[in-house]
Formats: C-alpha cells, sequence, structure tokens
C-alpha cells in the first residue's frame, strides 16, 4: 500500500511510441496537469522482445526513472496486447478469433 492517501489520476503511457527526446517534456506536462499515476507496457512488447528471446529494457528503465524523478506513480502493464509480428507469426493459434 502507498504511504500516502491521494486520489490517483492518469492514464496509459505509451512512451515506446515517441521519440525519447519528448519523455522529459511529457513527465513536465504530467506534473503540470497533476497525474500521480500512468500505466506504462501496455502495447510495449515488440519494443521489449524485438525478436524471439532478445530483450531491450534499456528505454524503460528510462522512462521509469524519469516517472519515478517526477513524482509519478507506475502501473506495469502486460504487454500482451499486441504481440509482435515474430510471434504471430511462430504462434498463429494464439491470435485472436471470432465466432465465424
Amino acid at each position: 500500500m502507498w504511504s500516502d492517501a491521494r486520489l490517483c489520476y492518469g492514464g496509459d503511457y505509451n512512451p515506446e511510441q515517441w521519440p525519447a527526446r519528448v519523455w522529459a517534456e511529457d513527465v513536465t506536462l504530467m506534473r503540470r496537469a497533476r497525474v500521480n499515476l500512468v500505466t506504462v507496457g501496455v502495447f510495449a512488447w515488440s519494443r521489449l522482445e524485438p525478436a524471439p528471446g532478445r530483450y531491450t529494457f534499456d528505454w524503460l528503465d528510462q522512462v521509469l526513472d524519469l516517472l519515478h524523478t517526477g513524482g509519478i506513480r507506475v502501473a506495469l502493464a502486460t504487454p500482451t496486447a499486441s504481440p509482435p509480428p515474430w510471434f504471430s507469426l511462430a504462434h498463429p493459434g494464439a491470435l485472436p478469433v471470432t465466432a465465424d
């Protein structure tokens, strides 16, 4: 449990969809808007694992450090909302299907 009882205010933040040069400004704007919690990682699977078994966490470390320094808490999501192309090709049975 967090040490204070502030109301959480924020939303999804998808830094992997933007150049790293804007992340610090993003945090500044969040602070100005009084955002104190963001969800990170929802669509990040292809950035976190660009190829099977090859992981890249350096960008995520940088983002988490920026948010922490800015006083913004993080709800780290599972990145399964958008599997990378290599996964869908290797595991077509994991793709969503419809009734027809």
